[in-house]
């Protein structure tokens, strides 16, 4: 992670959970997940760019923030212990990316399963998600504004979108 006055920029694998008036930013967004938790009341987010699904393929070390079921809870952890409460918690997810073709389109990629089961922790954990762009075959990176809470996505390419 790197700081620079009020902007925050999260590499694979890193999380954050931070106030208004940062900026939080996350780039080259392939098959990784950007999961972002935001209290629109105290203007406190939190982002984690997620690389894989589970933690339970991984061997060995990890971060929390690099598997989607431990980046979920250290998310909610992390900002219950801010003055963001629970019940205003909401959503938004960008990436999830097929960034590679298999030989017989016949298996789910790494972006696929990601999206899947960010979906369910978030139903599991019942926050709503209020904002997607995911999917496709294209890279993204994100700049999060906690002040309002807009997200812009931007892909090369492509028109930025707002979500």
């Amino acid at each position: 992670m790197r700081v620079l006055l009020n902007r925050i920029e999260l590499r694979m694998g890193e999380g954050v959970v931070t106030g208004a008036p940062h900026i939080i930013s996350s780039l080259g967004l392939g098959s990784c997940v950007v999961v972002i938790l935001y209290d629109s009341q105290r203007k406190i987010g939190g982002v984690a760019h997620i690389m894989l699904p589970d933690s339970n393929s991984v061997n060995g070390y990890h971060t929390p923030y690099q598997c989607a079921n431990t980046a979920i809870t250290a998310l909610i952890e992390e900002m219950r212990d801010t003055e963001a409460t629970r019940q205003n918690l909401m959503a938004k997810m960008v990436g999830g990316a097929r960034m590679f073709a298999d030989y017989d389109g016949s298996s789910t990629g790494i972006g696929d399963q990601n999206i899947m089961n960010i979906k369910q922790l978030l139903e599991r954990e019942r926050i709503a998600l209020i904002g997607e762009q995911i999917g496709g075959n294209y890279g993204r990176s994100i700049e999060f504004y906690l002040d309002s809470g807009k997200v812009i996505v931007r892909a090369v390419g492509k028109e930025d979108k707002e979500i």
